[in-house]
């Protein structure tokens, strides 16, 4: 029994060890890095070099969009595939000066590609 006991400590200290070996941080891109590695790109790129995002949104239309929104293009409706469009948030992962970055990202996918990329300090 007493034996156990004075492993128990050693092992426990292992494993707190392996896992925050385990837990990666983010990699701090510069902005030209960041727009050349994920503009245009798939979904599953971001999830591979960022991991989740800090936040997700969804986008909504509203009601009676159509009217306004692309007026000047006449869509038929019934026929026209639904978008689905997300927005991603990441928190300090680009920079731009020395030891200073971006409070967040805002990356805009559609059908899961990337198609706007924003970089925020507010």
């Amino acid at each position: 029994m007493n034996t156990k006991l004075k492993f128990l400590p050693a092992f426990l200290l292992s494993l707190l060890l392996i896992f925050t070996v385990n837990a990666e941080e983010r990699r701090v891109f510069s902005e030209d890095q960041f727009i050349s590695v994920f503009s245009g790109k798939p979904k599953s790129r971001v999830l591979k070099y960022l991991g989740e995002p800090d936040k997700k949104n969804i986008a909504i239309k509203p009601k009676g969009a159509n009217s306004v929104v692309g007026s000047r293009i006449k869509v038929d409706q019934k026929t026209k595939e639904k978008a689905k469009v997300e927005m991603w948030y990441y928190n300090n992962v680009v920079e731009y000066a020395p030891e200073k970055t971006y409070k967040f990202v805002e990356l805009t996918l559609m059908n899961d590609r990337i198609v706007n990329i924003g970089f925020f300090n507010q």
